[in-house]
């Protein structure tokens, strides 16, 4: 296990690591800075006083990089981490330990939109691209991914009423191209819940940004667009909720 030390916001994190694919996700955000648009949300989530009112949903959350982002910017706040590889689970729990992160609560699952209660993860040899979605376009590898694990699964409204989220500061989503199926079967009534949305999108045969984009508009959400530049078929999509 390889460990690597962030200075950020003034203070240190400290991060194991196992290889490239994992060091390429600590660089997205602390060298590349791509999600240095999102900053200002993550600073201002509000917070009830139990703290909880407004979570930040971390899905897709890999080694933790995103909560410990999170937590550093906005110690105050409450993160829910959903991350359903074993291994990459396992080194989620341990880098939250590390840095003491108390108000941060993982869950073991992918996010799904029907009511199973287990689902299929297709594996990639990179650790950030295993993917509910056996056809890859985008993000790692281009064929169909073997083998598969069957792990727990969970939708957004039973994630909820599981954790009593009435309302949502972020919900963050790094699912490697099962964003757009997730988004696209969103109930209406859970859109009007969410403050913040930011969306790391993977363009694939059919699942185009800009239908994704129109979508999210349509419920109400300014979106701004940052796109990857080194390969415009991936990107953030930083949506705001006008209502909220």
């Amino acid at each position: 296990m390889l460990e690597r030390e962030i200075k950020f916001n003034c203070k240190v994190i400290k991060i194991h690591y196992r290889d490239d694919s994992d060091q390429s996700v600590i660089d997205e955000f602390f060298v590349d800075k791509m999600y240095r648009s999102v900053e200002s949300i993550i600073s201002n989530i509000p917070a009830s006083s139990a703290g909880r009112q407004y979570p930040i949903l971390d899905i897709g959350a890999h080694i933790g990089v995103f909560s410990l982002y999170s937590y550093v910017l906005c110690p105050p706040s409450y993160v829910l981490a959903l991350e359903p590889e074993p291994n990459n689970f396992k080194l989620l729990k341990d880098n939250l330990k590390l840095n003491g992160c108390k108000n941060v609560k993982v869950l073991q699952a992918a996010l799904v939109t029907g009511k199973e209660s287990t689902t299929k993860l297709y594996l990639s040899k990179n650790t950030h691209n295993h993917s509910t979605l056996s056809l890859r376009g985008a993000g790692g590898d281009a064929a169909i991914q073997s083998p598969s694990i069957t792990v727990p699964a969970i939708n957004l409204e039973q994630l909820m009423k599981k954790h009593k989220i009435k309302k949502i500061g972020l919900l963050k989503s790094d699912i490697e191209g099962a964003e757009f199926e997730i988004i696209q079967n969103m109930k209406h009534g859970t859109w009007s819940k969410i403050q913040n949305v930011v969306v790391e999108y993977h363009e694939s045969g059919q699942n185009k940004r800009s239908e994704l984009e129109t979508l999210i508009r349509s419920h109400g959400f300014s979106v701004e667009h940052f796109p990857n530049k080194f390969d415009k078929r991936f990107g953030l999509l930083v949506c705001r909720n006008k209502k909220m």
